[in-house]
């Protein structure tokens, strides 16, 4: 294994310990601080099309904001895992699921909407970096959506805990940057005025 690849893999290690110590209170107050973060970002409440996820081992849990969303008339989407792809399923707070794919609760029936389609993309990571890098499970399911949705890029904002900021995140080729991340501390934008 090269140093690269040892680095990634340790940053991935240690921020996803760090994650699983957070109490439920802990976990709670962070997914309290970004729903509101979240709600008043203009390009996010005025997307007629978002992409969430449904948090497992410690990621911000976006359940309060998705259904915030969906409230608000917004079609609310979460992935479900297709082999080596990820199709985004319509998602409403009654939605029937089923722990499947890495035990993530995903939608049991709906039509694919293309990842094209999204307005914004709330995507889970487990490290970012001042640039807008940002580290993910390792299987490399976002980086393929996003890829394949060049002409047509949804708005990419990452959703994390401020504590999985890095000095640098060690770049893949394959690694798509993204265009924001939101914490429980602050909003990053790394691009600007894409949030407006």
């Amino acid at each position: 294994m090269t140093d690269h690849a040892e680095r990634r893999l340790a940053i991935r290690r240690e921020l996803r310990e760090r994650r699983a110590r957070l109490s439920p209170k802990e976990q709670a107050n962070v997914s309290e601080i970004v729903q509101t973060r979240l709600a008043g970002i203009a390009a996010v409440e005025r997307a007629q099309v978002v992409g969430g996820y449904r948090a497992i081992r410690g990621e911000v849990d976006l359940d309060a904001a998705l259904t915030h969303l969906h409230g608000g008339r917004t079609m609310v989407t979460v992935p479900r895992v297709n082999g080596d792809r990820m199709d985004f399923l319509p998602w409403t707070p009654v939605s029937e699921t089923v722990a499947r794919s890495f035990g993530i609760e995903e939608p049991i029936s709906g039509d694919p909407v293309p990842f094209s389609q999204h307005d914004v993309i709330l995507v889970p990571l487990v490290a970012f970096d001042a640039t807008g890098q940002r580290l993910g499970q390792g299987g490399g399911f976002y980086d393929r959506a996003i890829a394949e949705a060049v002409a047509a890029r949804p708005l990419l904002i990452g959703v994390a805990h401020a504590f999985q900021q890095v000095d640098s995140v060690p770049v893949e080729a394959w690694d798509m940057p993204l265009d924001a991340v939101v914490t429980d501390e602050r909003v990053h934008e790394f691009r600007a005025g894409s949030l407006s």
